[in-house]
C-alpha cells in the first residue's frame, strides 16, 4: 500500500510537471504593442519574463521530488524484499 502510494505519488508530480512544460508563455508577448495598450502590453511582457525563469525553477524542483520518491518506493521495496527473505530464511 505504501509503496503504490509513492510511485503514484511520482507518478501525479509527473503528470503536473508535464502539464506546466506544456503552458510556456514565451510565444504570448514578444512586444508590448502586440497589445495596442502599452501599459498591458508591458505588464503583460514583464509578467512573461518572469514566468518562464520561475516556472523552469518550479519544474526543475517538481522533477526533484519525483525523482525522490521514486527512489524512496525503489528503497522500500528493497527494504521489505529483505526482511521478507530473512523471515523465509529464519534470519
Amino acid at each position: 500500500m505504501v509503496l503504490q502510494a509513492l510511485f503514484d505519488a511520482a507518478h501525479g508530480v509527473d503528470a503536473v510537471m508535464d502539464e506546466l512544460a506544456a503552458h510556456d508563455v514565451d510565444d504570448l508577448a514578444t512586444v508590448p504593442a502586440t497589445f495596442g495598450h502599452d501599459a498591458l502590453g508591458a505588464a503583460t511582457v514583464d509578467f512573461c519574463d518572469r514566468w518562464a525563469p520561475g516556472l523552469a525553477n518550479l519544474t526543475d524542483d517538481g522533477n526533484a521530488l519525483a525523482s525522490g520518491l521514486r527512489d524512496a518506493a525503489r528503497a522500500y521495496a528493497e527494504a521489505e524484499d529483505l526482511a521478507v527473505d530473512g523471515f523465509r530464511w529464519g534470519r
